[in-house]
């Protein structure tokens, strides 16, 4: 059997990676980038870990027993409790007693964001859980880890999820108010540096740990297959590549194609060697509309970058930065309705948002999305009656 690589993203950037071979669980873990990490996990089977904060938890009563009846009747379960259309959501579920069900969500946007990196590595995962279920858990106690900023709780079997710490004491009342019984909590931190919030200090057990995903790796062999997310469209194929008659139906499949295809391009070949001639003459015509001041063309597209290149010395680089961050977070505020802009302000090449969310969750999962392709730092944030108010500065990586 193959060894096997734990992987979680690193506390400090989503584009570190930290890594623990099981075989191995009390040496200490790597870190690095995704190619240092392809190179380690050659020849090894590899289970990622995903951020808290991206998979919602939940515990819900549904009473059907059949499991095709379950798969359809779950999404209109699950409607009033997600923040988007359910559609949106890639659903995993473990059946449990007197009809209870644990699921977790995650947006199929986020959990594609998660996984290209690896598909693009030529990394095949053998499976993704909720970092969260790796903490222990036994009845009565919940679990909490302190990661740098980040904060992940586990307040029952298969409950919990992850913000940031500014947000873990509200956390901890609704995950007392949502029915969560735990009477001590085992509080974990990574290092001697982490702090406790203020409130928090003193109150149940405490213990320092060096290595989160040494801790972790020990609850991992207790994770569930039916919590493992890479299932449905995202499901590895159990296959062993080399068995050829699993690739007999792909091979007509792609000579049909090929055959279809070179036929069509034999047909249009003749007809775009006719409009290249007319659209050769058009670009000269735009070329010299455009640049009236060159008389002398020799190479249209060398002539153009040229003159282009000169255009762009006067162009407001502080400008076009804003302009970038403006619709990079505007993609991702469209696409997160629990979260509303107030105001805006850019300022020293960081763009500074005034965002109110619907609850903390939301604004760690906004936070979260903004991270795959920003610099995030979270410079406030207050609880009130209209939700959480929290200030937010954006700039490029």
């Amino acid at each position: 059997m193959a060894e096997k690589l734990l992987v979680r993203f690193s506390a400090e950037s989503a584009d570190k990676l930290e890594w623990l071979n099981l075989a191995e669980p009390d040496s200490q873990p790597a870190s690095g980038t995704m190619a240092e990490l392809a190179a380690a996990a050659e020849g090894k089977s590899v289970l990622l870990l995903l951020p808290a904060a991206s998979v919602l938890l939940l515990e819900i009563e549904l009473a059907v027993k059949n499991t095709a009846q379950l798969k359809k009747a779950l999404p209109f379960a699950l409607e009033d409790l997600l923040a988007e259309d359910v559609e949106n959501y890639h659903l995993v579920w473990l059946k449990q007693d007197r009809d209870k069900l644990a699921v977790a969500a995650i947006t199929h946007e986020t959990l594609s964001a998660w996984l290209t990196p690896f598909r693009e590595a030529g990394l095949l995962l053998d499976g993704a859980y909720p970092e969260t279920l790796c903490l222990p858990y036994q009845p009565g106690q919940a679990t909490l880890l302190l990661d740098g900023s980040n904060a992940i709780l586990r307040s029952a079997a298969f409950l919990g999820g992850g913000v940031d710490a500014l947000f873990l004491l509200p956390l901890l009342e609704k995950a007392r108010a949502e029915g969560a019984d735990f009477q001590t909590l085992l509080i974990c931190k990574a290092s001697e540096d982490s702090k406790l919030p203020d409130g928090l200090a003193g109150t149940g057990l405490e213990t320092i740990i060096q290595a989160p995903l040494s801790f972790m790796a020990s609850a991992v062999e207790s994770l569930p297959a039916e919590l493992n997310v890479l299932s449905g469209a995202y499901a590895v194929s159990s296959q062993k590549v080399g068995r050829w008659q699993q690739w007999l139906p792909a091979a007509i499949f792609l000579g049909v194609a090929l055959a279809v295809q070179s036929y069509a391009l034999l047909h249009t070949y003749w007809q775009q060697q006719a409009e290249l001639s007319e659209l050769e003459a058009k670009t000269q015509a735009l070329f010299k509309q455009s640049f009236p001041e060159v008389k002398r063309i020799v190479n249209v597209k060398a002539q153009a970058e040229q003159q282009l290149a000169q255009l762009r010395k006067q162009h407001d680089v502080v400008g076009s930065g804003f302009m970038r961050l403006l619709y990079r977070s505007g993609l991702v505020l469209k696409d997160t309705p629990a979260v509303h802009l107030q105001k805006l302000n850019f300022l020293n090449g960081g763009l500074q948002l005034h965002v109110v969310a619907d609850d903390i969750g939301q604004l760690e999962q906004f936070k979260q999305q903004l991270q795959s392709s920003m610099q995030v730092k979270l410079q406030s944030a207050d609880s009130g009656a209209n939700g959480v108010e929290a200030q937010l500065e954006i700039r490029e990586k």
